[in-house]
């Protein structure tokens, strides 16, 4: 894999043209860097059916197998990983003879300081120590040694900034639907609450999966979002025996409103914010709206709004059980206090795992799933 150098572009693309991996909001950003560069882009690959044939920025967007047929016959081809999931995605393209694939993460992580995520990925001092203390000690309630590997990364990420160290544990497995996730509901019908729902993009993983998904409760708080996710499930196909219900709520420790800064793919809900920049959301708790349903996995995506939501969901957890697969990365206590939280009320009922899913800082999920 050959590195996209920002300060040595116009020496590495002349005479090439390239294909984007990815088409999702990273991409639109590192189109506008590439053009920017004098890279031409002849068109975009995802894996996603939900883009596939659509335009994007004026690009056509294709699926990997159209791709690797238009492009059989050609000497070589050029291709810039605009995912960050990109080592599943790299294994795909190495199986091709005649493409060479290149990586700019260094560009990512630049872009992304641009734009207002809740992520934070600096830590030093103090806030380190707690880091490295904290995991230490969660790393015996871990079920394998690649969890381990992953709090170890993340440290040695925050004392180097070296993206190759969470390059080296990054999975290949989906998000939310990694090996052990995928055993546990082989042959069973599922309930899916999906916190952070965005337009829809779980259902790519859905179906790769090959699981049975029964009824899927959608909950997406920014209404841009909200009216492309419910257009979207509305107007695909979709998995057979698979129901789906869209929700313009937030989930919350308790219910309240809440402004909510839209941000695309980053939107969030804030206590206070500048009213002329936010709209208002209703929040609910999961306890509340599920208080006469079953469920059966969790996932959450929620910009930093995962502890308040686990916090509004404790007696459902209790109750049933659910499989959860949580996103840990955008606070830095929440490497350790969301497992904390779990342990402290239900904590013998699981088992652990960690995953890296991006090769890039974030990404990081906590799956706790239920002992058989």
């Amino acid at each position: 894999m050959k590195k996209l150098e920002k300060d040595n572009v116009l020496n590495q693309v002349r005479d090439k043209s390239f294909y984007l991996y990815g088409a999702g909001y990273t991409a639109k950003i590192c189109i506008k860097a590439l053009r920017e560069a004098g890279v031409k882009i002849d068109a975009l690959i995802d894996d996603d059916t939900l883009k596939q044939d659509m335009s994007i920025l004026s690009y056509n967007v294709m699926s990997y197998e159209k791709f690797a047929e238009i492009t059989a016959n050609k000497e070589c081809v050029n291709v810039i990983l605009t995912s960050i999931y990109g080592k599943a995605i790299y294994d795909r393209l190495s199986l091709l003879g005649n493409v060479v694939v290149w990586e700019m993460y260094e560009w990512y992580t630049d872009i992304l300081d641009q734009q207002e995520f809740v992520i934070e990925k600096h830590c030093e001092g103090e806030k380190l120590d707690c880091y490295k203390k904290n995991t230490d000690e969660l790393k015996k309630y871990l079920a394998d040694m690649e969890s381990q590997n992953v709090y170890d990364a993340i440290y040695q990420y925050f004392i180097t900034e070296d993206v190759q160290k969470l390059v080296d544990v990054c999975t290949i497995d989906e998000s939310y639907f990694i090996k052990e996730v995928v055993d546990y509901f082989q042959d069973r019908r599922f309930t899916l609450v999906d916190a952070g729902a965005y337009t829809g993009e779980l259902l790519r993983a859905i179906m790769s999966s090959g699981l049975s998904v029964g009824k899927w409760y959608c909950f997406e708080v920014e209404k841009n979002n909200y009216e492309h996710l419910k257009s979207n499930l509305e107007g695909n196909e979709l998995p057979e025996g698979l129901e789906f219900v869209c929700e313009n709520y937030g989930l919350w420790s308790e219910q309240k409103e809440l402004q909510v800064i839209n941000q695309g793919t980053g939107s969030k809900v804030v206590e206070r914010a500048d009213v002329s920049s936010s709209e208002i959301c209703r929040m609910l708790t999961i306890d509340e709206y599920f208080k006469n349903i079953k469920v059966d996995m969790i996932k959450m995506d929620i910009e930093g709004a995962e502890m308040e939501a686990l916090l509004g969901g404790v007696q459902t957890i209790k109750r049933d059980t659910p499989l959860l697969a949580i996103s840990i990365y955008h606070y830095v206590e929440d490497y350790y206090r969301i497992m904390q939280f779990i342990l402290n009320n239900v904590g013998d009922k699981y088992k652990y795992y960690i995953r890296q899913h991006a090769m890039i800082y974030g990404e990081t999920i906590l799956y706790a799933i239920p002992c058989k």
